[in-house]
């Protein structure tokens, strides 16, 4: 699985670092990422459902962000 934190940058960083990723990954592979842009929880998951991509996991880390857990 790999792992991209963006804790502390701000939109859309966040969606921008996880296309990269996606990009570069074979289908089936998993990747984690942390955030803390509020704006990334509606725009991460709607990319997701759009293009094809699982939301395995999606929760509040607490007051420093969020962590989601995509395969695509």
């Amino acid at each position: 699985m790999k792992k991209i934190d963006t804790l502390g940058m701000d939109c859309p960083i966040p969606l921008l670092q996880l296309k990269k990723e996606l990009s570069g990954c074979e289908t089936g592979e998993v990747i984690e990422l942390r955030f803390s842009c509020p704006e990334a929880t509606v725009d991460i998951p709607t990319f997701c459902r759009e293009n094809n991509h699982e939301v395995l996991e999606y929760k509040k880390l607490g007051p420093e962000g969020w962590m989601i857990k995509v395969k695509k």
